[in-house]
Parts: structure tokens; sequence; C-alpha cells
């Protein structure tokens, strides 16, 4: 296995994604979790991410299920964000993970993550922090080089002796769009929310 991989960020945001991700992962004194360790924490995170919902219904002004750009804009200055409207167009687009014009609840997820981890967002919800802490240590468990994208390659020594390595891969494959080996943060939280049990069609409250 190569000590780093070779993946060229599409855009410069994904580029400071990466190395956001990078400097969280390799931190001096974190302790690197296991992925049974992450299998147990998956009840939490579903709970966090359910809190999460409440947020983005609470911001779904016309209750369509989706949040436009006007939208997403006003919900950042309600919840303290610092982002400049550039800045704010270019992590919409990135969430937009299917380029609707609109994002769903599991793109707002990602958005408020993509937010958090550049630091555009406070950093004082405890709901939103468990959520995002999970997804950060699920990610470093398959992103073994530490380079902020994850490589087929990687999955071997991620899996090994969890008996789920075919599974795995299975579903890396689903998550790689561009069929180049790599799958990056944005790829791997919207499969995440499905993994824990998040379902952004799921009406029912709390």
């Amino acid at each position: 296995m190569s000590s780093s991989s070779e993946y060229k960020p599409e855009t410069p945001l994904e580029g400071e994604i990466i190395e956001a991700l990078t400097k969280i992962i390799s931190k001096e004194g974190r302790k690197q979790p296991t992925f049974i360790r992450i299998q147990l924490q998956f009840p939490k995170a579903n709970r966090a991410f359910e809190k999460v919902k409440k947020v983005f219904r609470d911001l779904d002004l016309d209750s369509d299920n989706s949040l436009s750009f006007e939208e997403i804009n006003e919900a950042v200055e309600t919840l303290g964000g610092t982002a400049t409207e550039e800045e704010l167009r270019a992590l919409f687009e990135t969430a937009d993970a299917d380029g609707s014009g609109d994002i769903d609840f599991k793109e707002f997820v990602l958005f408020i993550c993509v937010c958090s981890l550049l630091g555009h967002l406070k950093e004082d919800d405890s709901n939103l922090n468990t959520a995002f802490t999970c997804v950060v240590d699920a990610f470093s468990v398959f992103d073994l080089n530490n380079d902020g994208v994850i490589m087929f390659a990687e999955l071997d020594e991620a899996m090994d002796g969890t008996g789920g390595k075919d599974v795995m891969v299975a579903r890396m494959k689903e998550m790689d769009k561009d069929d180049d080996g790599y799958v990056t943060f944005p790829e791997f939280l919207i499969a995440f929310m499905s993994w824990v049990g998040s379902d952004d069609d799921s009406d029912e409250d709390e």
C-alpha cells in the first residue's frame, strides 16, 4: 500500500476540507478508534442527527423538505456563522450532491458539518458536535494514510478481522460516483447517515 494517495482536489474548497480533516485526524495525542467502537456509537450518532433534523424542519419555512440557498443563508446567520456569501455559495454547491439547486436533510447535515469543519460556525451545539465527531472518527478508520480521502487500497487493513470487508467494499463502490478509486468526506458523510439509520424521508418527531 502506498504511503499517501495521489488524489487531486477538484476544487479549492475540497482542498480546504481535506486539509482540515487531516489536521483533526493527525492531531497529536488523538486516539484512533476501531471500526467496532464506531459501530457502537451508531445509535448515539443517530439520535444526534434526529435533533439536527428538527433544526432543518424549523428552517424549512415552506415545508417542501428542502432548503434553498436563501434559506441556508438566513440559517447560517441564525446559527452565528461567519462565512461570506461567496464562501456559502461554494459550500452550498458542494452539499448539493444531486445538483438540484436545493438541499435535502442529508445534504443539509453535510453543509453544516463542512461549515463546522472549516470554522464557519460556532461550536456550541452539542448534538451537531456529537454527530460530527462520530462521522469524522468513522472516516478516519478507513483513511489509514491520514490524507483526507479514502482509497480502496486502504480497506484491506481497515477491515482486517471484522468480517465485513466485502460489504464495505460494495458500499465504497456505491459512494465512488466517478469510479476513480477514492471516496471523499462529503461522499462518505451522506452514506454514513444511512448506516446509522438516519432517514431524511421520515416524518416522525422525537
